[in-house]
């Protein structure tokens, strides 16, 4: 009766973030005509990983919006004009800077970058955060964005950007174990959603809850298997089994292999674990 109602509660789970998450999904397949791609990197991201990639699709005419964290008040500031390789397919349009919401003296702000796609084919943004006294600081930040444009009338809402929704899933259930076994807290915090909810047999978590578990959580020896995923527009769920020696708030946990199901939404910029389920 126990696994019946575990499984049952799995099954509701992914019903319902596929019903959700499909009313949203038309805006985020939009690829800047309506609304534009967004691209945030906080200072931790940039602290944890100096030098940034990322890729987008746009769409003829689409609009790019890229947002990274800055702090002139420490000598170092982004460059005005970003390096773009090919401008016969994109062009920057706007670069604003703001300063931090809060009251803190010398607390970060933001620079913002507007671009606009102007035919199909490939580009490269490039932008570089330094000192001007300095061509080579070893603390210097950068970004490089590799952009598609691609024809607007070709946009299929279904497009799943060629990825085998299986191998996707496995790596991203993964990246997360190995930056958990590793305490990679920042890591984690930009791979999980602000809206991430979590639910087991004995708790409800929201995104606070589960890093605070995963602080207080000790993986010993862990394997994962038998990977199934789906994927619905932007939304991919994953299924696996969890088998793991862990200590969690000094208690050892369970090692019996225990059903899992996580779930991600794409975002413009990369995949965020949104969801989890545990059928213990």
């Amino acid at each position: 009766m126990k696994t019946t109602r575990n499984s049952f509660l799995i099954v509701i789970t992914v019903a319902l973030l596929f019903a959700g998450f499909s009313l949203i999904a038309p805006a985020q397949n939009d690829m800047g005509r309506l609304t534009p791609v967004k691209i945030k990197v906080s200072c931790d991201e940039f602290q944890m990983k100096k030098d940034v990639s990322k890729s987008v699709k746009l769409s003829e005419h689409g609009r790019l919006e890229v947002t990274l964290c800055s702090n002139p008040s420490t000598g170092y500031q982004w460059s005005d004009s970003a390096q773009i390789s090919n401008h016969s397919v994109l062009w920057q349009t706007s670069h604003t800077t703001s300063s931090s919401s809060g009251s803190s003296l010398g607390a970060p702000g933001e620079a913002k970058w507007e671009f606009k796609a102007l035919d199909e084919g490939k580009s490269t943004i490039s932008l570089e955060y330094g000192r001007s006294w300095q061509s080579d600081g070893e603390d210097n930040w950068s970004i490089s964005i590799q952009v598609n444009v691609i024809d607007g009338n070709d946009i299929d809402e279904s497009d799943s950007d060629s990825t085998d929704a299986d191998s996707t899933g496995e790596n991203l259930v993964r990246t997360l174990f190995k930056d958990v076994d590793q305490q990679n807290v920042l890591a984690l915090k930009s791979q999980i959603s602000d809206n991430f909810q979590g639910v087991s047999e004995s708790s409800i978590s929201d995104r606070k809850d589960e890093l605070n578990t995963i602080r207080d959580s000790e993986l010993e020896d862990y394997k994962l298997s038998d990977f199934h995923s789906t994927r619905q527009k932007d939304t991919l769920v994953v299924t696996y089994k969890l088998r793991a020696d862990e200590t969690v708030r000094g208690e050892d946990a369970d090692d019996e292999p225990v059903n899992q199901l996580s779930v991600f939404v794409k975002t413009d910029s990369n995949w965020e674990w949104i969801a989890r389920a545990s059928a213990s």
